[in-house]
């Protein structure tokens, strides 16, 4: 930690900034060191010896103006420097006490049923899914804790298994790339008893998520108990959360678009990481995609027409899927195409059987 001393003299007579030969014995010097100040003690008799150095006081940042224009600042009660730092963290501007303690109260405001505000998780558009990121991840999808997510479906030490004889309950929907989680909020009460889960890349947003979906729990008990997110990178650790077939829809939302040829593998639906979905999806299985890029439209379509393990989902059904109409509408990027009249490209393709499986 760098130190830091400045020497400033104050003529308590005259506050100007004339020369210190000027005024002899009537300067009295201030020292700061290292945000410490060091105020003599003052004497206006010529007689006297000259001054020594006396009490020791910490200044925070608004006061240390006021000690240079020559204003002494005094402390009742004992001068000790812990009783000052205790003075100085009083005296904090309101702005950064609240900011302080913002992070302490985010639980509890989203337990009181207080929904967060997205100007307080601001964060970047897109993120390099390439790129090295630090985040906790399940070992295999046995080791994912369905406890933590879903604590109204698992009791606690359950090890991930659902009271009774009946088979464990895992995720069914997977959300990539869920943004601020409006489509998990959309789907839960449509499928109350179907366990879903939104992976983010970015982290704040993440923290929106979390925040939000404890917030509506909170004001709807029994309710959103199902839905859950957790900050990872799924293309490159779906196997560590997701059994083979065990997915029964995936849901690729207005993903970045990687308009230049040279980030194209960037993007989040290509041929190989097809074959992830495909492992991850069980058989007549689902997997969504919408984007309002028309180019970036006729790539993930493309790639859905030329994998081997998945088919086009016909009009007339998707006609009848309550799931379909949520695609544009329950997101704020879809609602923001929307308010901009601006149009969608989807493609809906299902996981087929090979005759070698």
């Amino acid at each position: 930690m760098p130190l830091h001393a400045t020497l400033v003299f104050a003529n308590p007579r005259d506050r100007s900034n004339a020369e210190p030969a000027r005024f002899g014995r009537h300067f009295a010097p201030f020292f700061f060191f290292n945000g410490i100040l060091y105020e003599p003690n003052r004497s206006s008799s010529a007689s006297k010896p000259p001054p020594t150095l006396g009490r020791v006081s910490f200044l925070p940042v608004p006061d240390r103006g006021r000690v240079a224009r020559g204003i002494p600042r005094r402390h009742p009660g004992n001068h000790s420097l812990s009783s000052a730092l205790t003075t100085a963290s009083q005296n904090r501007p309101r702005s950064t006490v609240a900011m302080s303690s913002n992070a302490d109260t985010a639980q509890a405001k989203s337990r009181s049923g207080r929904l967060p505000r997205k100007r307080f998780y601001r964060a970047r558009a897109h993120s390099n899914p390439l790129s090295d990121s630090h985040f906790p991840i399940p070992i295999g999808p046995a080791d994912f804790d369905y406890c933590h997510h879903y604590p109204y479906f698992f009791a606690p030490g359950s090890g991930g298994r659902s009271d009774g004889d009946a088979p464990p309950r895992k995720v069914r929907f997977a959300d990539i790339g869920c943004g601020f989680g409006g489509l998990l909020v959309g789907l839960s009460p449509l499928f109350p008893d179907t366990l879903m889960l939104g992976m983010e890349l970015r982290d704040k947003v993440t923290e929106y998520v979390k925040e939000r979906i404890l917030a509506l729990r909170a004001s709807n008990p029994g309710h959103y108990e199902n839905i859950s997110v957790v900050r990872t990178n799924s293309m490159k650790y779906l196997p560590n959360y997701f059994e083979k077939g065990q997915l029964s829809k995936m849901f690729f939302l207005f993903p970045d678009p990687h308009f230049k040829e040279k980030n194209h593998r960037r993007r989040v639906i290509s041929l190989q990481l097809l074959d992830e979905y495909a492992y991850a999806l069980e058989v007549g299985g689902i997997i969504y995609t919408i984007t309002d890029v028309e180019e970036l439209g006729d790539w993930m379509r493309s790639c859905l027409e030329d994998h081997p393990l998945f088919g086009a989902v016909p009009e007339e059904e998707l006609e009848l899927d309550p799931v379909v109409k949520l695609l544009s509408s329950a997101t704020e990027e879809g609602q923001k195409v929307a308010r901009n009249g601006g149009q969608t490209f989807r493609a809906v393709y299902r996981r087929i059987k090979l005759e070698e499986e």
